[in-house]
């Protein structure tokens, strides 16, 4: 934790977020732990401690009441289709897949105790053919993006925006949800020490969205 702390203040990070995957079978107290570990280091760097739950299926989810009440956030996932545990489409044909992405992001976006959907309709490697995005209309992302305007649910901005194939689905999505009036989140997705931090890949995107710090969502406003 303290090399995590010392990371982002070296990288002159104000704001720090973190989490860790809820899956059905995780130990929350990890998530109370870090959270203790957090308020005894301290120093310059405003840590956040919060978690990143599973949407498994439509209507099911990894998030319990105690995370939802006690943590400083919570992000949801609905597109981990590269773990067993989460519902596949009903075929690999690319309306099936993309129907499901859709019905996915849409229940994330109804919860009303989340605060930001972790990398959105991101199709992870080896998953299924990212050109399945470009099957989604836009007015039945609108829909789900109106869901989350109601439910005050912010969109994360990772390196995962940026994967090959998906930039230009991402640069759409990103839009209509700042034209609905979504906050957004950035995220480094880091699952190691050495990616922490690293937030400057994002810069040609946030210049692209014309993000100002208005647009911008921190777990410090969860209240509002």
């Amino acid at each position: 934790m303290s090399a995590i702390i010392e990371k982002c203040f070296d990288k002159g990070i104000r704001y720090l977020g973190i989490t860790d995957h809820v899956h059905p079978r995780t130990d929350s107290r990890i998530l109370w732990d870090t959270r203790r570990e957090a308020a005894r280091i301290g120093g310059s760097v405003e840590v956040f401690v919060g978690c990143e739950a599973e949407v498994t299926d439509v209507g099911r989810h990894t998030a319990t009441d105690e995370m939802a009440r006690e943590l400083d956030f919570v992000c949801v996932s609905a597109n981990h289709f590269h773990l067993p545990w989460i519902a596949q489409p009903e075929d690999e044909s690319p309306e099936a897949v993309a129907r499901h992405f859709l019905r996915m992001f849409s229940y994330a976006c109804s919860l009303d105790f989340a605060d930001v959907i972790a990398h959105p309709l991101v199709v992870f490697p080896g998953a299924f053919d990212p050109a399945c995005l470009d099957l989604l209309r836009e007015d039945d992302l609108m829909e789900a993006i109106r869901l989350a305007r109601a439910n005050h649910i912010a969109m994360e901005i990772s390196p995962r925006a940026l994967m090959r194939g998906q930039t230009d689905f991402r640069l759409r999505f990103y839009r209509l949800c700042k034209e609905a009036g979504l906050r957004f989140s950035f995220g480094t997705d880091a699952h190691s020490l050495e990616n922490v931090g690293q937030t400057h890949v994002l810069a040609p995107l946030v210049r692209d969205l014309d993000l100002r710090d208005d647009d911008i969502w921190l777990p410090k406003e969860r209240a509002v």
